[in-house]
């Protein structure tokens, strides 16, 4: 395995390459560094201080046993997803899955667990499946317009796709005939919910042994609710100081140039309601509270009451999720994404309103996985994945630079002659008047500038007019970077498994998979 440095890998930002890093120091907003000591520590406090709850004996007996605090739990997540939804689903978990074993290994009770975010309601992104194709990648996940309006659960929602028409078209082009794996991947979403074909998925990738499968934690079950009913209530009844919590760190987050990641509604609380079938944002009308779409108004006892009793069932946004999951669960480290690592440092200041140690943040690996084609393609035309990183334009331009070399050092000495040849006149042209000396400095740093684009531009049609290198190009950027950003956030697991198996994938990524190595780790299938 190597790795391409992070500041080569586009559109990290700053909070999550500093909290990978270290620099730029971002320990006003994010204290903890991810490392194995602080995490060793961080699972002592938060047993310590985790409140012990019984769950019902038909429950995962995983999750149980961390529920009563008999071991901390190390956290992945995400959203549901068709096959296991993006690559990067699965190198959470087995990131999850090894820093709990170096843990135990060291004498530190501890397990991987999944948070699966079954109550998110966009059913759009949910039932996205983007696959490589000879045009490009392309979504084969069915017509959206029908599926924005939904506002159920997702997880709770049958999975209404064809999933053997998408096991066909991942399959198209591949040289061996449908095998056993692609049929366990059809078969784990026949007739199941998303949650139900989600956590098959997983578990069907991560183990053959049904006894030693990570346990899922499905957000909306509602036999966790009452458990969440105090913080639910409390968030309605302090709800200003919530808010303010909030904005506060907003604020601070956005004057040392930290976009936010989250941004709502003024009115919005960062809490849900799960009414009926639906989840609802509660939204503040005056002094009462309300259903975002629903007629009516409550007061804030009112809707304690409703959550007491069942009648509502409580459900958290993005910036109270990592509260909710602390408190069914001993979290003593969590494996977050860049975007994870952005919400999560606006909602940072509310593990101490509400009286949670929290986890360390930890983030993701970041994999590509190199199919052996793609590696001899990369050594043929001189390429690493760094190159990859930069785009096809990028690596066109580096190919085209060797073929006409010598046309662009003349190039190159025509600018550097211009140049000389105006700084040269400068004397003269002050002496006409000195107000010129800005125009002199534009004019120079125009010519400059142009000459240097000339040099890109040529190089970069010298790499296109070779057409089969502009097409190998292209298939290299398909497989790594396909639209500008990393295949393990557009592609499933479902492509590669199709084409390599899953012991070929997983057990490369079992084998390579370092969960604290900043960085794009290159892994050879």
């Amino acid at each position: 395995m190597t790795t391409a440095p992070l500041a080569r890998v586009p559109g990290i930002p700053a909070l999550a390459r500093g909290l990978a890093t270290g620099t730029p120091d971002v320990s006003a907003f994010l204290p903890d560094r991810p490392e194995f000591t602080n995490i060793a520590a961080r699972v002592r406090d938060v047993r310590a201080a985790f409140r012990p709850r019984t769950m019902a004996l038909e429950t995962d007996p995983e999750l149980a046993m961390l529920a009563r605090g008999e071991r901390a739990a190390i956290l992945s997540g995400q959203q549901v997803g068709l096959f296991g939804g993006p690559l990067l689903t699965l190198v959470k978990a087995l990131a999850a899955e090894k820093l709990a074993a170096d843990l135990e290994a060291h004498g530190t009770a501890a397990r991987a667990a999944f948070w699966c975010a079954s109550e998110d309601h966009d059913l759009v992104e949910v039932t996205r499946l983007v696959l490589p194709g000879p045009d490009g990648p392309k979504d084969f996940g069915p017509n959206p317009d029908a599926l924005a309006e939904n506002r159920s659960p997702v997880g709770e929602l049958p999975v209404g796709v064809d999933v053997e028409a998408l096991v066909r078209a991942a399959a198209a082009g591949l040289a061996q005939p449908r095998d056993e794996e692609a049929e366990a991947l059809a078969a784990a979403h026949r007739g199941k919910t998303f949650f139900e074909a989600f956590s098959a998925t997983l578990a069907w990738l991560l183990s053959d042994d049904p006894g030693d499968v990570m346990p899922v934690v499905d957000a909306a079950n509602s036999a966790d609710k009452p458990a969440l009913v105090p913080l639910a209530s409390r968030i309605v009844r302090e709800r200003a100081d919530v808010k303010r919590i909030l904005a506060e760190r907003g604020a601070a987050l956005e004057a040392a140039n930290h976009p936010l990641q989250v941004t709502s509604d003024p009115a919005a609380l960062p809490l849900f309601a799960r009414v009926g079938g639906e989840r609802l944002l509660l939204v503040e009308r005056g002094s009462h509270l309300a259903l975002k779409g629903r007629d009516g108004s409550f007061e804030a006892e009112e809707v304690v009451e409703r959550f007491a009793s069942g009648a509502w069932l409580p459900s958290f946004s993005a910036l109270t999720r990592p509260l909710a999951a602390s408190t069914l669960l001993p979290v003593a480290a969590t494996i977050l994404g860049p975007a994870e690592i952005a919400y999560w440092a606006q909602s940072w200041p509310l593990f101490a309103w509400a009286g949670i140690v929290p986890p360390v943040m930890v983030p993701r690996p970041m994999v590509a996985l190199i199919p052996p084609a793609t590696a001899r393609l990369l050594g043929k035309l001189g390429f690493s994945v760094t190159d990859v990183l930069e785009g096809p334009e990028a690596m066109l331009r580096k190919k085209g630079t060797g073929k006409v070399q010598a046309l662009l050092n003349r190039l190159t000495a025509v600018r550097e002659g211009a140049i000389r040849d105006l700084e040269g006149l400068k004397p003269a042209l002050l002496a006409v008047d000195p107000a010129l000396e800005k125009a002199v400095e534009t004019t120079r740093d125009k010519t400059a500038f142009a000459f240097e684009k000339l040099v890109e531009k040529t190089a970069g049609a010298a790499g296109r007019a070779d057409e089969h290198v502009a097409q190998q190009v292209n298939r290299l950027a398909e497989e790594i970077f396909p639209g500008g950003m990393l295949a393990e956030r557009v592609y499933s697991v479902l492509p590669y498994v199709l084409r390599f198996g899953r012991e070929a994938v997983v057990g490369a990524l079992r084998r390579e998979l370092v969960w604290n190595e900043p960085g794009l780790q290159v892994i050879a299938l």
